[in-house]
């Protein structure tokens, strides 16, 4: 197991040096040392709920792999404590569709799912970065790669009956929380020295969200049942499309529907 310090600690981002940066996140509980130098994000409580964790998203895992939660969660966020782009996400594109209601973001899942890609789709409800109440977003290893994948679902949703030529898509580049601490993304500066660091650190970086007990199948019909949970919250009546028509609760009584005058009460 490897126990170097890691490449280029001195070197500085936003006037800090990495190693500065890794000392204050772990003097303040956010990262771990262990034993010979390994690094992990601390877990918190949310971490333990396994249907809600990472947004409860259900993804399909096709030709893009990446290291999120170390290149963003770990690198971005402590060791370059939001001053740099991580080298790992320069080239990461994505192919977003964000949706206003459950039956259209099932229809942009289906759609996605039928490619070859890596997607998630998903609740954005309770997402600080983004606007859209569900998205589902596909991932790209370039914009060329990014551009073409458009390029041929745009028409798929154009003649889908629950999305339609007025269906949002976007082409981003990496992160949401990455622009709003570096800027717009079509001026990120790349700093290839941190390509070594990286490479560093992720010898010496163990995963805090170990591989879900829940099989799979079944996290992924918990997160459904917990997305029309969320639908019904905010009042998206399409919810319905996935309880065969039925309400999730009773409609409470209402006292105040019209009622005939002679049971009114004079005022």
């Amino acid at each position: 197991m490897p126990t170097a310090a890691p490449a280029e600690p001195d070197l500085e981002v936003g006037g800090r040096s990495l190693r500065a940066n890794l000392e204050r996140a772990i003097e303040r509980g956010y990262v771990v040392r262990h034993e010979e130098g390994r690094l992990s994000l601390r877990r918190t409580p949310g971490d333990l709920d396994e249907v809600r964790r990472k947004g409860g998203f259900i993804g399909k895992r096709g030709t893009v792999t990446r290291a999120c939660e170390f290149l963003n969660s770990f690198m971005f966020e402590h060791v370059y404590a939001r001053a740099a782009l991580p080298y790992g996400c320069r080239s990461c594109y994505k192919v977003r569709i964000p949706t206003r209601s459950l039956r259209a973001l099932m229809a942009a899942k289906a759609i996605a799912e039928a490619t070859q890609y890596t997607t998630k789709s998903g609740p954005e409800v309770d997402n600080p970065y983004n606007g859209s109440l569900y998205a589902t977003c596909l991932y790209f290893d370039s914009l060329e790669e990014a551009r073409k994948a458009y390029d041929q679902l745009r028409p798929r949703l154009d003649e889908h009956e629950h999305l339609g030529p007025g269906a949002a898509m976007t082409i981003k580049r990496g992160c949401s929380n990455y622009e709003r601490a570096l800027g717009p993304s079509d001026r990120y500066e790349i700093d290839p020295r941190l390509e070594a660091v990286e490479a560093d650190f992720a010898q010496r970086y163990v995963n805090s969200h170990p591989r879900s007990p829940i099989p799979k199948p079944t996290l992924q019909a918990l997160r459904m049942l917990d997305m029309v949970a969320m639908a019904f919250r905010i009042g998206d009546e399409t919810y319905k499309d996935f309880t065969d028509g039925e309400p999730l609760y009773p409609t409470p009584v209402n006292y105040a529907a019209p009622r005939p005058e002679a049971d009114r009460v004079s005022a």
